[in-house]
C-alpha cells in the first residue's frame, strides 16, 4: 500500500477502506505510520478473512461476504464516528 497512501500526503484528512483482516489492517497502519499519515488518515475496515477481531471491536462486525452490499458499506464509511485507536 506504500506507493498509494504517497498519494495521499498533501491531503489535509482522508479516509480509505482496509479490506482483509487484522493481518492486511496491521499492514496498512505500519505504512501510515511509516510515511507519517498517521494524523490525518482515517481508516474503515471491511472484514474479510479469518481474523477479523479489530473490525468486530471497531463495529464493522466479524465477516462481511455480501459483495452486493458495498454501495451501503461505503456510505456507512461517509458517515461513521472515528474512534482513537492505540495499537
Amino acid at each position: 500500500p506504500h506507493p498509494r497512501l504517497r498519494l495521499f500526503q498533501k491531503f489535509s484528512t482522508f479516509r480509505i477502506l482496509v479490506c482483509g483482516g487484522d493481518g492486511s489492517v496491521g499492514w496498512v497502519l505500519s505504512e501510515i505510520d511509516t510515511l507519517g499519515l498517521h494524523k490525518q488518515c482515517q481508516l474503515g475496515v471491511l472484514p474479510l478473512g479469518t481474523g477479523n477481531d479489530l473490525a468486530r471491536v471497531l463495529g464493522w462486525g466479524s465477516l462481511c461476504d455480501d459483495d452486493t452490499q458495498l454501495l451501503q458499506i461505503l456510505e456507512k464509511l461517509e458517515r461513521a464516528t472515528t474512534k482513537m485507536l492505540d495499537r
